[in-house]
This record gives C-alpha cells, sequence and structure tokens, in this order.
C-alpha cells in the first residue's frame, strides 16, 4: 500500500470513528458529585457524566459545573442520547483533583497574613520574657498599666483559621 493509500485509509478511518460523536450546548439543571442532569431541547437528561473517562474513579479531575450554566456536552451513544459526557463548562461550582481529599487550595495573600500574625506574637512574646515581664507586674508603666497587663495585651494574639486560607472551589 502506498502512502497516499494510508493516508486516505487513516482519514476514512477517523471520520467513521467520529460519525457517531453529537456534541451540543445545554443548560445544568442539577450537579452531583461525578455527574450532572441538563436540559437540552426542552428534555432534561439525567446521569451526565463529568468524569470525561474510561472510568467513574474520583481519582481524575471533576469539573462540577454551575446549576443554570451553559456546557457543551457530548453523546457518545450516537445519536440515542444515552451516553452523555460534559466536555466544557461556563461556570464551575468546584473543581477537585484526585478525590478533594486534601481540602481546597491554600490562598497565598492569606496564608502569608496568618504566618506574619504568628511571627509578630512570638517577637512581642520573646521581647516580654526578655525584658523580665517588666519585673513580673510590680513597675507601672507611664500610660498606667503594669507588666502583667501589658504581657496579656501582647499576649491577645489574632486568631487564625483554616477557612480564612482556604479555597473551597478548588479542592485537591
Amino acid at each position: 500500500m502506498s502512502k497516499e493509500s494510508e493516508i486516505k485509509q487513516i482519514i476514512r478511518n477517523i471520520a467513521a470513528y467520529n460519525s457517531g460523536l453529537t456534541l451540543f450546548e445545554a443548560v445544568v439543571t442539577e450537579s452531583k458529585d461525578t455527574e450532572c442532569s441538563i436540559k437540552y431541547q426542552g428534555l432534561e437528561h439525567k446521569n451526565v457524566r463529568l468524569v470525561c473517562g474510561f472510568s467513574q474513579s474520583l481519582t481524575t479531575m471533576i469539573i462540577k459545573p454551575a446549576v443554570g450554566s451553559t456546557v457543551l456536552a457530548a453523546d457518545l451513544s450516537g445519536g440515542k442520547m444515552r451516553d452523555l459526557v460534559v466536555l466544557m463548562v461556563e461556570k464551575a461550582e468546584t473543581m477537585i483533583f484526585n478525590g478533594g481529599k486534601l481540602g481546597g487550595l491554600i490562598k497565598i495573600e492569606e496564608l502569608k497574613k496568618s504566618l506574619d500574625s504568628l511571627k509578630q506574637y512570638c517577637e512581642d512574646l520573646k521581647t516580654a520574657v526578655a525584658q523580665g515581664l517588666t519585673a513580673v507586674g510590680v513597675g507601672t508603666t507611664a500610660s498606667g498599666t503594669t507588666g502583667a497587663q501589658t504581657f496579656n495585651q501582647l499576649m491577645t494574639g489574632k486568631s487564625i483559621t483554616i477557612e480564612e486560607m482556604e479555597d473551597e472551589m478548588i479542592k485537591h
């Protein structure tokens, strides 16, 4: 078989393989962990896969579309609308990588602020201890507060919470 014939045969194989594939836009009516429901041409289709792969494994990337958003879906059943999968989403509700067991991605700026706050707290503690707690509260400062009061004010740290640092839209 000549090179030209081989190329023609490859093109025929590709065309034959893709002849049953239908792409269409639809609106999301419900969104679950690994599947959603969509409305297309007035009909609602349930159990539309969000994992475009060979299995429904949660170890892949899943983009969960927001309800009411538009998706690009594919009908893999050759026009029978039985085996549907979402290929693209207009608006994502969440994105999950490898099952999402590690929680949300860290917001770097929030983490930096929390670590800076913790660092300042430690520096204030070091200073207070180094100064001997102003003779352990015996003396009074110019503002009228005792050393113990000053120490207690310095040691009232800011609360650091994971919720401030976590972006729950993207889980990994």
